[in-house]
């Protein structure tokens, strides 16, 4: 049924109830909760912003706060998961079934009882409602020399029948197809929204799962992710596709000024030819041979503009960026958060960045934000031996600036 209104009837939007809203629509995070993912046992983030600086010290788990949250912005759709989550670290290469297993057995925080599993629990703004998405794993035999004090009292036994078939809590799979003979099955993982599930049984090598519905849309931007040729030329196709290349190399040419025009242009023989820079001297310089500040630049931004009410979680923002140009890479990732809905995830190491994005934020004003005005949220993690999980402090946005400006507070 089409949303356009009737002929004669009222044009006013109507808006979409909680529980009506679909992952293009849903709000931003107010609330996450970690439990059982990586290092943490159980963390809270409440009363977050739509743009969101997490600092701390090297392994306080930044990163993993940003695999967290993408994994439940996934939801139920398997595939964007583990090729981000799993794969990404290791530039998608597996050496073998026990390999896979590993990366697969290194996200779960308690390895005491089977099934493996790990939830990340949200509130999105403007709801009540909560919603869960749990990860298990049941490791088949295959596994048991990675873990053999808790795996190898199974490895000689015999599978029972069909696809959901236990050996203690260990799954077998069904009988392959004769195409795939030599596929090693690993076990069976499980996704749950509430209570909607998504059962995947895994091999090695792995397989393309089908394709479901994410919880929201997410994009998780690591720190090497704008060196892909191919992430290069799906921006500019996007940018080209929805007409805003134009407007795109427009705000890119305020930080890179030699920059003329954006194009992809095929090679003389046909095949695909790489993004291009045409210079004010009208050269012709591939993209990737621009450093990684333009690069990423282009990266970043171009997802900006090209997925919109989405989460974007972004890896070491301060990497590559010279300092100036991380105040007008500030204030774009504000202007395009504030426009087109998006909420931010960034960690750093910087003090230099707070200071610059800071600044961008709040130096123009003359009065101080209340807290539910601000957009910003200053999160500090740092591991505590005292009290076995890590610690959180959390600032709006103006009292970090405040606390810098004045008292040099350290963020980090």
């Amino acid at each position: 049924m089409s949303n356009k209104p009737r002929a004669g009837k009222s044009s006013a939007k109507f808006k979409l109830s909680p529980s009506q809203q679909t992952f293009r629509t849903r709000g931003m995070y107010s609330e996450v909760t970690v439990s059982g993912f990586k290092l943490f046992d159980r963390v809270t983030f409440s009363n977050l912003g739509k743009i969101n600086l997490l600092f701390g010290p090297n392994n306080a788990g930044k990163t993993s706060v940003l695999e967290a949250i993408y994994s439940h912005a996934c939801g139920l759709n398997a595939g964007p998961f583990f090729s981000q989550v799993v794969l990404r670290r290791c530039d998608g290469i597996l050496t073998s079934a026990l390999d896979l297993g590993e990366k697969i057995l290194t996200l779960f925080n308690d390895h005491s009882s089977f099934p493996y599993t790990f939830s990340i629990n949200s509130r999105i703004e403007g709801s009540q409602a909560e919603y869960t998405v749990t990860s298990s794993f049941s490791p088949s035999s295959k596994l048991s020399d990675l873990d053999p004090h808790k795996l190898d009292e199974y490895s000689e036994a015999e599978p029972l029948p069909g696809p959901l078939a236990t050996i203690g809590t260990m799954v077998e799979p069904q009988q392959k197809t004769q195409t795939s003979k030599r596929s090693e099955y690993i076990g069976q993982w499980e996704f749950r929204l509430n209570n909607k599930p998504n059962k995947i049984d895994m091999y090695f090598p792995p397989e393309n799962p089908i394709v479901a519905p994410p919880f929201k849309l997410g994009q998780l931007h690591d720190i090497l992710a704008h060196r892909d040729p191919k992430a290069e030329l799906k921006v500019f196709s996007h940018l080209k596709r929805y007409r805003i290349l134009e407007e795109f190399t427009h705000e890119m040419a305020k930080v890179f000024p030699e920059i003329k025009e954006i194009d992809s242009i095929p090679y003389p023989d046909g095949s695909q030819g790489p993004v291009y820079i045409r210079t004010l001297d009208e050269k012709l310089i591939p993209m990737f041979s621009f450093g990684d500040g333009a690069r990423r630049w282009f990266h970043l931004i171009g997802h900006m503009l090209v997925n919109k009410n989405a989460v974007h979680l972004i890896e070491e923002i301060d990497s590559t960026f010279h300092p100036e140009a991380q105040a007008q890479l500030s204030r774009l990732l504000i202007r395009y958060a504030n426009k087109f809905n998006n909420q931010l995830f960034i960690t750093s190491h910087s003090i230099e960045f707070a200071d610059n994005f800071l600044k961008s934020v709040y130096s123009d004003k003359e009065q101080s934000y209340s807290q539910q005005e601000d957009p910003v949220r200053v999160f500090t993690i740092k591991p505590s031996q005292r009290i076995g999980r890590p610690e959180i402090w959390m600032r709006t946005g103006y009292e970090a600036f405040i606390g810098r400006s004045e008292y040099k507070l350290e963020l980090r």
